[in-house]
């Protein structure tokens, strides 16, 4: 899946502003009962909600980049 086909899929279920927060990696996450249906629709694995960036083959952010230079 890439980015564009899975920022369409969010905006089924989210508003662009949120969209943006998913996409950037910050600690927004889907409901459980969103990340059951994207799992079961679309075969996004809960897995993918760990890292959503990486699980598309997006870079990280700078912001990720520092909370992993913090650990």
């Amino acid at each position: 899946m890439n980015y564009k086909e899975f920022k369409k899929i969010l905006l089924e279920y989210y508003a662009k502003d949120s969209i943006k927060h998913i996409l950037a990696g910050s600690l927004k996450k889907p409901s459980y009962e969103v990340m059951l249906k994207l799992s079961k629709e679309h075969g996004i694995p809960f897995e993918a909600w760990q890292d959503i960036r990486a699980w598309l083959g997006l870079p990280p952010t700078r912001t990720q980049l520092k909370l992993r230079e913090q650990k």
